[in-house]
């Protein structure tokens, strides 16, 4: 069995590199000349082939070696980029990644037996019949090139150029013949006539005594002639011929250091390496230094509510409430995460997905850089992958149907994130069939979810909610991707628990548009403290709109339910010791003409919550229920206040719906 601290490490950075591979697969079959792309998976396969090999995991070096050999070839211009290459690549990406998977399920073990058909195989043979068109050919400047130059020689060339001079690398064939020594010294004379030989790689000194075959002269070159002059000159020489020639900037031979070093300066999935000064962190330790912070902050809130008197005490709280309010911020910024993260596996699963189903799309993301609490963006892969899913096999129609609709044959789907005053907002969207909201009330009375009187009270919005009901699918018929009626519920839920909502807007026809608001943070947030029937509770603040101070007369009555105008906008309004009747909770039984009201909301929906007293609005720790009381009713999770008593939260959502 390994090591497990040095098994840790090869999971997180193989999966690092297994990220950058997918991604720059993807980059390469949209931008086959894209030569960072083909550098940065090049540079992953090598190490990851590298880290395999030094962790004795035979098969996976195997198969990493095929993928760096192919990928090698690639960078040396003497492959093309086919969809065949493409497929062939992603094939092998998908067995390294099983490959990684089996030997963490198996503690660091490589199973000894790995089927790789006949994968191997064909990369092996994916070459000859493959080559770069005009690879072969000496003024291809894709032609491979092994004469470099350190940083310290890139320094000194640019020392060295004068003003007009013009830098070339060149390579020169000797011919198969005798005298092979003097043709290649033939050469150095020629170019001492042109220029300036700056570095070769075979010394001029030591060409004379050379003992073995001298093929190919490689030089770093400065001369005045122009490009097609120079070129003119060395055409004549005999028993010797150009094979490259190449005008070189200055300014190259820093993106070539920048390219060779992995500090690449565009920013995107695939430059997950660049050098920097950060530390993997166990999750585990990052959640345990949360829950002191939050410990930390509750003991300084009882510190407040002692009410000690004028002392050096109070001197100190002050200071003690802004390094808490510091240590919060810095240790909540370690939990974020961009969501790029997340997103990175979604390009690869919708390119698979089109071309299974035989339909062009365009996929677009956007707001990678958005960051979000890291537990909430481990939880919401699986809910956008079934939102993404849907959208390719019910959202976007075949190309002959989207034809004869007047719409362009490439479908489209977006994915988005942004952030929204406290909330993250992650959007889907197509520009597909849309959703039949009169079909969807149809199921729903079908199954009977509701019956048809009550469902013509509803507006779209409301009949389109069914959509997340257990069991109701409006597919015509049922696919290995989805139809079956399961998932959207999930969807759902788990944005639920994430104290996230969910909202859909569709037009049918156009196309439709899922959006998950979610929290910035699940551990501590700002809450307004209030009181029902004699105990305290806590509301979260990104749901209140407002509070107020009302006359009981200006109460109205719509369809026999209480509410009360504001802003020309009737709000319906909820008694809280009402809604806590059944947990044993008494409402207040003096009369008073003034009532205390919080209105509250969620998604485009608020009502007003009639409440006891406004206290105060306090930054809480929210703690979680557990198992055993999980699942009370507009109950979200607890906090402990300053006296040390508990306060239970109320859960916005239930309380709304």
């Amino acid at each position: 069995m390994q090591d497990n601290g040095y098994l840790d490490l090869f999971f997180a950075e193989a999966n690092e590199y297994i990220e950058v591979l997918n991604n720059g697969i993807l980059t390469l079959e949209n931008q086959p000349d894209d030569e960072d792309a083909i550098a940065a998976v090049f540079r992953a396969a090598h190490s990851l082939k590298g880290m395999a090999a030094a962790m004795g995991f035979a098969n996976l070096t195997e198969l990493t070696h095929q993928m760096e050999n192919k990928l090698e070839e690639l960078r040396a211009g003497k492959l093309v980029v086919t969809t065949e290459l493409i497929d062939l690549l992603f094939a092998a990406l998908d067995n390294v990644q099983l490959l990684v998977k089996q030997i963490k399920e198996n503690e660091g073990e490589e199973p000894a037996e790995f089927n790789f058909g006949d994968l191997i195989v064909k990369l092996s043979a994916y070459s000859e019949n493959h080559e770069k068109e005009g690879s072969s050919q000496k003024q291809d400047s894709s032609t491979e090139k092994s004469l470099t130059l350190s940083s310290e020689e890139e320094k000194e060339l640019a020392v060295e150029k004068k003003a007009k001079e013009k830098i070339y690398q060149l390579g020169v064939s000797i011919a198969e013949a005798d005298f092979a020594n003097v043709r290649a010294f033939m050469v150095f004379k020629k170019l001492e006539e042109l220029g300036r030989v700056f570095k070769s790689n075979i010394a001029k000194a030591e060409v004379e005594d050379y003992e073995e075959d001298i093929d190919e002269l490689e030089f770093y070159f400065l001369s005045w002639l122009e490009k097609a002059e120079f070129e003119a000159e060395l055409e004549a020489l005999s028993n010797a011929s150009l094979n490259y020639l190449q005008e070189v900037k200055l300014q190259d031979f820093q993106s070539s250091s920048e390219r060779e070093s992995g500090e690449l300066k565009k920013t995107n999935a695939l430059n997950s390496f660049q050098s920097n000064s950060t530390v993997r962190i166990d999750i585990a330790k990052l959640d345990k230094l949360i829950n002191m912070v939050g410990e930390l902050l509750i003991n300084k809130t009882r510190l407040q509510s002692l009410n000690i008197g004028k002392s050096k005490f109070n001197e100190i709280i002050p200071q003690l409430d802004r390094l808490t309010m510091e240590l919060h911020h810095i240790v909540m910024q370690i939990r974020m995460v961009p969501v790029g993260v997340m997103f990175s596996r979604f390009p690869r699963m919708l390119r698979d997905l089109s071309n299974d189903m035989g339909k062009d799309i365009d996929f677009i993301m956007s707001g990678q850089e958005t960051e979000l609490d890291r537990s909430i963006i481990d939880e919401l892969a699986d809910p956008l992958t079934h939102l993404l899913r849907n959208a390719v096999d019910h959202g976007i129609e075949a190309a002959e149907i989207r034809k004869e609709k007047g719409k362009t044959e490439q479908g489209k789907i977006e994915l988005k994130a942004y952030q929204k005053g406290s909330e993250i907002i992650i959007e889907v969207v197509d520009d597909g069939a849309g959703i039949d909201a009169d079909n969807i009330a149809a199921k729903a009375v079908e199954k009977g979810i509701i019956s048809q009187e009550e469902v013509e009270q509803l507006d779209k919005r409301e009949i389109l909610d069914f959509v997340f009901h257990p069991g109701l699918s409006t597919a015509s018929k049922v696919t290995n991707v989805s139809g079956r009626g399961v998932g959207m519920d999930i969807v759902r839920n788990t944005v639920k628990k994430l104290d996230g909502q969910i909202s859909i807007e569709s037009e049918l026809g156009k196309g439709s548009r899922f959006t998950i608001s979610l929290p910035l943070t699940l551990a501590i947030t700002q809450a307004l403290m209030i009181k029902i029937a004699g105990d305290v509770f806590a509301i979260p603040i990104n749901a209140v709109s407002e509070t107020l101070t009302m006359e009981t007369k200006n109460i109205k009555q719509l369809r026999g339910k209480d509410c009360i105008v504001l802003r020309e906008q009737t709000i319906p309004l909820v008694s809280a010791a009402e809604i806590f009747a059944e947990e044993d909770f008494e409402a207040p039984k003096e009369e008073t003409d003034k009532l205390s009201v919080v209105i509250i909301k969620n998604a485009d929906r608020q009502i007003g919550l009639i409440v006891d007293q406004l206290l105060n609005q306090q930054e809480i720790v929210i703690k979680s229920l557990g198992n055993y009381l999980q699942d009370i009713d507009c109950i979200s999770g607890a906090t402990i206040i300053g006296d040390g008593d508990v306060a239970l939260i109320l859960d916005v959502r239930d309380i709304i719906a």
